[in-house]
């Protein structure tokens, strides 16, 4: 009998299969596997979680995260919203410190700065609120200034990590500076020739008064940008953070000669002269003040073969060796100078030799290449140097200006000096004004308020101010954190000059009277080629060396010193550098907030909240033995009322005695801050 045939039973993919009810399972069933695999938690992230239990869900692996392929870098935070011109910073105060003004206060205080920075009239309510808490806003200022102190030293890492990227781009431009100084100079040998005192220690005996005179603007090369309006953008600053490895590392191009020889020949025929380019005059003046300026440059003594007179000429100094303030504003500067000098940016003007002026417009550059559907494709990298990036324009200025010298029993005596800066070339959009000088300053803490400007950057405006002839400058603030501008300030001479007073205790008619000593002293070395240098091992001297022909164990070789060390902020990060708070900057952050510069925030129901008072120590009772039980008579109401007037006298005193010694703690530790 045949085999009844074999019923099918499906493909054999589905034999040996658990039954249905397997699968039938709810979700969250201890036995479901994805549900346990779901649920199951990783040994290190356990770990973490106990270890750093508030860090590990509100960050990110930085080094599986993704980066931005425009900058290789990865953002520090996922959301940014640009809707809104709100910069984000909030007043460090972790503490929860309230100040002594109400909020009504703090906004009458702030209205009183933000008229002043727009040179606009001040209500009179205003002004009296401002009077009324003056000596509240002394006190709190002091405070204030020693808790960002603290904050800074504690957080220094954090604040100055986005310094680390202009770091890198300094070094880049430092390679470039120190190639066209190595293919220009020979590797020779130099050798301490003799000491020069710095100018703070070039006093005169007499009491004398030097001054500026007789400031004229010789001649101007090259071509001078035009901006209707001062102001950055936010847009073009974003922009330029993006692309500022492309633009800032240009190749460095050679000075324009302004003075030439035959000059320099009837300039001689009269007097001395020198020549003392703008950065070599800054380095003169503020040498030794900050680790990031520059430290070298070469010096040339020459005599005049028709007549006895010398002419000293300083050349540009080296780049500085160190990154700190300074150099990342001037990688700044020179990025932003080149960024807005492609087509379509900016007017440009030409100077003429017959002392016209005229108008250059942009060159259309819109070649249509040849199309090839067969090339082949090779993206760039946004850093990398690219041909469609047009160098620069460029302009430096002569200026000639005597340095004169009044004093009791000698004549007038000066000095002629030639000086060559650039020209900003910037209209004040409210006066219509050219400006002196534009300063690009970043500021390095933004969650606190605005810094103030440093000895070299404040010395830096008044010179220019004075040789250009101009009465107003221009300050642009810029967030060091991610490039958002927050405050275009207003620089005259009596605010520089004042500034300078107020904070560095430097009065520009004394330094001038130095500088005026310092060039009597050079006027007796010798002849010949010299390099100028300064050392941190000797502070109050400038060495002044010079070729050898053969190498001693005193000698160093020039390409030695110029490669022998690569920049880095090491040493700045290390020492105790610190520029304070500006008591009467009001920038976007206040603005924002409504917080008063100096102030801690106001308390949100508008109570002043009183500062608490420093107890004195109480002495300890002493024991004594018990005394006799006597009997007293009742007070009449006369030695109740002595007694009580009594008492409240000794109480005051002792409150009196308690914020004198709390006002003497603040001072002292206001005058370490203020010394740094």
């Amino acid at each position: 009998m045949e085999k009844d045939t074999p019923l099918y039973e499906g493909n054999s993919i589905f034999r040996n299969q658990p039954s249905y009810k397997v699968f039938n399972k709810s979700f969250e069933h201890v036995d479901d596997a994805l549900y346990t695999f779901l649920n199951e938690v990783d040994p290190d992230v356990l770990r973490q979680e106990l270890q750093e239990t508030a860090e590990v869900f509100k960050s990110f692996d930085r080094n599986t995260a993704l980066k931005d392929p425009r900058n290789d870098q990865v953002p520090e935070s996922a959301i940014c919203d640009l809707s809104s011109g709100e910069t984000g910073y909030s007043f460090p105060n972790p503490l929860d410190q309230h100040s002594e003004l109400n909020l009504k206060q703090q906004a009458a205080c702030m209205r009183v700065l933000l008229s002043w920075q727009r040179s606009e009239p001040v209500d009179e309510e205003d002004f009296v609120v401002w009077q009324a808490t003056e000596k509240k806003r002394c006190n709190e200022q002091q405070r204030v200034q020693k808790h960002i102190h603290d904050y800074e030293l504690g957080r220094k890492e954090i604040i100055y990590a986005p310094m680390k990227s202009l770091v890198a781009i300094y070094r880049k431009w430092y390679e470039l500076s120190i190639r066209k100084l190595l293919n220009s100079h020979l590797n020779e040998s130099y050798v301490t020739f003799s000491g020069l005192p710095q100018l703070s220690q070039c006093k005169s005996l007499n009491s004398q008064t030097v001054s500026m005179e007789q400031v004229e603007l010789e001649r101007i090369v090259g071509r001078v940008r035009l901006w209707p309006e001062v102001e950055l953008t936010q847009e073009a600053l974003s922009t330029l953070r993006v692309r500022l490895d492309r633009y800032a590392v240009r190749e460095i191009k050679e000075s324009a000669k302004l003075l030439c020889e035959e000059d320099k020949t009837l300039e001689l025929e009269a007097h001395n002269i020198y020549v003392l380019p703008l950065d070599s005059l800054l380095m003169l003046l503020t040498t030794g003040s900050y680790i990031d300026l520059p430290t070298e440059m070469f010096l040339s003594l020459r005599e005049s073969p028709k007549s006895s007179h010398k002419c000293m000429e300083f050349k540009s100094p080296f780049p500085a060796r160190n990154c700190g303030w300074h150099t990342n504003s001037l990688i700044l500067k020179q990025a932003f100078g080149s960024f807005i000098s492609q087509p379509g940016q900016a007017k440009w003007l030409d100077f003429e030799s017959s002392g016209a002026v005229k108008e250059v417009p942009d060159k259309i550059t819109c070649d249509m290449p040849s199309t090839d559907l067969q090339m082949a494709y090779k993206p760039q990298s946004i850093d990398q140097q690219s041909s469609d990036i047009i160098d620069a324009t460029t302009n430096s200025a002569l200026v000639s200006w005597s340095l004169r010298c009044k004093s009791e029993g000698d004549d007038n005596k000066d000095f002629q000096i030639f000086t060559t800066l650039p020209i900003p070339a910037v209209n004040d959009f409210k006066s219509r004004k050219p400006l002196g000088c534009h300063l690009i300053k970043l500021e390095n803490k933004p969650d606190s308020g605005c810094e103030i400007m440093s000895k070299y950057e404040l010395i830096s405006a008044w010179l220019q101010l004075k040789l250009l002839q101009s009465e107003v400058g221009h300050c642009t603030r810029i967030s060091l954190r991610d490039f958002r501008p927050m405050l275009e300030e207003k620089l005259t001479l009596i605010s520089l000059e004042q500034q300078l007073h107020d904070y560095y205790n430097t009065s520009m008619p004394q330094l001038l009277s130095n500088l005026y000593e310092f060039l009597k002293l050079l006027d007796t070395v010798p002849c010949g080629e010299y390099l100028l240098r300064y050392s941190p091992k000797y502070k109050d001297k400038f060495l002044l060396c010079n070729v050898i022909k053969e190498a001693t164990a005193q000698s160093f070789q020039l390409h030695q010193l110029l490669t022998e060390t690569i920049p880095s902020d090491q040493i700045f990060l290390t020492q105790s550098s610190y520029l304070p708070i500006s008591p009467t900057h009001c920038g976007r952050l206040h603005e924002e907030l409504q917080l008063l510069p100096c102030a801690f925030p106001a308390k949100a129901n508008g109570r002043s909240v009183q500062r608490k008072k420093v107890a004195l120590p109480k002495p300890e009772p002493v024991r004594q033995a018990p005394a006799r039980r006597q009997t007293f008579r009742k007070w009449t109401d006369a030695e109740t009322a002595a007694f009580r007037r009594r008492c409240k006298s000794e109480q005051k005193t002792r409150a009196r005695a308690r914020k004198r010694a709390a006002a003497k703690d603040e001072k002292v530790q206001m005058e370490k801050i203020m010394t740094l």
